[in-house]
């Protein structure tokens, strides 16, 4: 009788492990065969571009239809064109650099994309009162555009329009003509891997435990020239232009801005006529 028992209770015992293995090659085999099924639906769908794609195919069918497949690949080889970039330090914030193909050389920080400041009309009123950074690759999808002038708002490309007198202000070592009036402005969307960033009128130095990204002048449309209200920016210090563009082509306007201290902002310590620095940070 005891006996019986002993083997009964091994029995029990000795079929835990088998019971756990079999579970175990179970899981194994459903990830698996999961795995196997995406990847057959991943080589049909490939299958079926490459046919797609095959002269002929489809015959007169597909001949309507392929120029705007065409066109919706090269909208998304465009996109996929800055997603490496852009990923590659992941999670993050982002800030414009005004003035800038490029962002700043510093761990942490990737180009996102680089473009064309644009803004309104120097001369109407109304149109945004805010900069753009265009983006350098645009993309034209069939059915998403009517050609031609038709709409009462329009978009300018933005242009540095201080004279000589300006220039000792900036380093202009990236400007082959080392003149910055009536050239186009470009800009660089930047990725940097912090919580946070900030841009401070007035100072060249960040909080203590912030980052410098990078430093500049406040720039933004006239008062004697420009009859709309433009959003102030931080124009970097070490600026660059669009090539080609050098010419008074007019379009939306940047002045450095200066400070007419007294009303409700003390001329101690600010001082009255001095441009207006800035800073960008990041925390971290």
């Amino acid at each position: 009788m005891r006996l019986q028992n002993y083997r009964s209770s091994v029995g029990k015992i000795s079929s835990k492990p088998l019971l756990l293995g079999t579970i175990s090659l179970l899981v194994v085999a459903l990830c698996v065969g999961s795995f196997v099924h995406r990847a057959i639906v991943q080589l049909r769908h490939f299958e079926q571009l490459l046919e797609e794609t095959k002269p002929g195919a489809a015959g007169a069918d597909l001949g309507g239809n392929r120029q705007q497949l065409q066109q919706v690949r090269h909208k998304r080889s465009s996109q996929e064109e800055d997603l490496p970039v852009s990923a590659t330090f992941g999670t993050g914030t982002t800030y414009v650099r005004w003035g800038r193909y490029d962002c700043p050389s510093k761990t942490g920080t990737s180009l996102v994309y680089h473009g064309y400041t644009g803004g309104s009309y120097y001369n109407y009123v109304g149109g945004g009162s805010d900069f753009l950074c265009l983006h350098h690759n645009v993309t034209y999808t069939q059915g998403h555009y009517i050609d031609g002038l038709t709409g009462p708002a329009y978009i300018y490309g933005a242009e540095y329009r201080d004279g000589s007198s300006r220039y000792s202000l900036f380093d202009l070592s990236f400007i082959e003509e080392e003149a910055l009036q009536y050239q186009g402005v470009p800009c660089a969307v930047c990725l940097v891997q912090s919580p946070a960033k900030l841009m401070i009128p007035s100072r060249e130095t960040c909080p203590e435990g912030w980052t410098i990204e990078y430093t500049g002048y406040i720039m933004t449309g006239s008062h004697p020239t420009t009859k709309h209200s433009s959003s102030h920016l931080c124009v970097d210090d070490t600026p660059q232009v669009i090539p080609g563009t050098k010419g008074n082509q007019h379009g939306a306007y940047l002045f450095v801005v200066e400070m007419d201290c007294g009303y409700n902002v003390p001329c101690e310590p600010y001082v009255h006529g001095r441009e207006v620095t800035c800073v960008v940070c990041s925390l971290g």
